[in-house]
């Protein structure tokens, strides 16, 4: 049933991180990969399990008292070939668990542990959507060494609860197949290192040990074999480093800067105070303005008047008006049309010399003609 949850819950995570990343190319092309490097460790819980025992030539020949574990440790590195979104890797992992509880009894009665050593083969796949945190899952398959020690406490022997069977220690090895499921994330600090947060689920099919404990009873011969399973919840942090990395591509060169836009051309016509009269020295800016006009071609011009700071802002603004409308009118003699500029007046704002309101600056009564 565990394992079946746990597929069920691999398929649905692979399959919401599929349809966020359904445009994704699963097989490339990808750019060259690298190698990778990386030591590992966590915290490991190992599974209860109620082991099948027979005694081979006892009275009682067959008993399955519970075995409960400690929160255990894990260690280990691992190293492989990263290629695009896909990492290959082997790995080796310690995993070391005490023994809490024995058929109900705690570890004042006994003492021990169950540890294995993993070597696995995983197939792993990170979810890139340019986030600095990537998500992954994988699988793995390999060979578990399982090795079980339990003993009974001295001022215990023989065992209380199964006196019959007369053992004192119990000890055992065996290589299984391994499979483990990955899900976890990725924190890529600098192209040459990351930071992997995972969860891994270990486990082997259920196996037999055959005792090579002690015996007290006098029975030198008598026989312990027992039943059992290995299935572990892990969290292992890892800090991965990448080797080989390939060399940067040299952007290419930059395109050359396009030139500069030729600057805008600007005629100022001045203006006596309150008056929008066109003085002689304001027409022969006119008639260069004109001659600009037709010698550059057909180009909507810009005609806007200002007024000094002195009056109302309202009389200023109608009397900027009234300068752009000579002007523009004075150009329109001058050959050319009217829809050919943009007029308007605009007051006292933005002033060519700023000064106090009220104040008569003759630089500031003026119309500015803008060639684009």
């Amino acid at each position: 049933m565990t394992n079946r949850c746990l597929l069920g819950a691999g398929v649905a995570l692979a399959v919401a991180f599929g349809g966020v990343q359904a445009h994704a190319q699963l097989f490339g092309p990808f750019p060259p990969g690298t190698l990778y490097l990386g030591p590992e460790g966590g915290w490991t819980q190992l599974t209860s399990q109620s082991d099948q025992f027979t005694v081979r030539g006892a009275p009682h020949p067959n008993f399955s008292p519970k075995v409960d574990f400690d929160s255990g440790f894990n260690v280990g590195v691992r190293g492989g070939y990263e290629w695009g979104p896909w990492r290959f890797e082997e790995e080796y992992s310690y995993r070391n668990n005490g023994v809490s509880s024995f058929a109900g009894r705690g570890n004042a009665v006994f003492d021990g542990n169950r540890h294995s050593n993993a070597i696995m083969t995983n197939l792993i796949y990170d979810f890139t959507f340019g986030w600095p945190v990537t998500p992954h899952i994988g699988a793995g398959i390999g060979a578990v060494n399982i090795v079980d020690g339990v003993s009974l406490k001295s001022p215990f022997r023989p065992v209380p609860a199964f006196p019959d069977t007369g053992f004192t220690r119990l000890h055992g090895s065996t290589w299984e197949f391994g499979y483990q499921a990955i899900a976890g994330i990725r924190y890529n600090i600098n192209p040459a290192l990351a930071l992997d947060i995972d969860y891994r689920y270990l486990a082997t099919p259920d196996y037999t040990l055959n005792n090579g404990g002690r015996f007290v009873n006098g029975r030198c011969c008598v026989g312990i074999s027992y039943k059992t399973g290995y299935s572990t919840q892990n969290v292992v942090a890892s800090l991965t480093m990448r080797f080989g990395l390939p060399a940067p591509v040299a952007p290419p060169p930059a395109p050359p800067a396009p030139p500069p836009p030729p600057p805008h051309q600007v005629y100022l016509v001045f203006f006596d105070w309150d008056k929008y009269n066109i003085t002689p020295e304001g027409m022969q800016i006119l008639q260069a303005a004109a001659a600009h006009w037709r010698a550059g071609g057909a180009v909507q011009i810009q005609v806007t008047g200002y007024t000094d700071l002195s009056g109302s802002a309202g009389y200023n603004q109608r009397l900027s008006e009234r300068r752009a409308n000579a002007v523009a009118a004075a150009l329109e003699r001058l050959g050319i049309p009217r829809n050919e500029m943009i007029v308007a007046g605009r007051g006292e704002n933005d002033p060519r010399v700023p000064t106090a309101k009220g104040v008569r600056e003759p630089q500031n009564r003026r119309v500015e003609i803008v060639f684009p």
